[in-house]
């Protein structure tokens, strides 16, 4: 799972758990479905839903959006 983001920086959260911060390469994440958060200071936070299959890349793309 490919994890990247506009700004980058932004810390990467799946299933609740803290795994790093953008740009971010994930290896070795079980099949199935995914909670992943991501979260900047001074950024709306930004979440979704991935489905990972045994071998399949996953890109998560976001574009994040400044609080007022």
């Amino acid at each position: 799972v490919m994890v990247n983001t506009r700004p980058g920086g932004a810390e990467v959260y799946v299933d609740g758990r803290l795994v790093g911060a953008t740009p971010l390469t994930l290896v070795d994440v079980a099949p199935g479905s995914h909670a992943i958060r991501l979260v900047r200071a001074g950024y709306r936070e930004w979440t979704t839903t991935i489905d990972v299959a045994a071998g399949q890349e996953v890109l998560v793309a976001a574009s994040l959006e400044g609080t007022p």
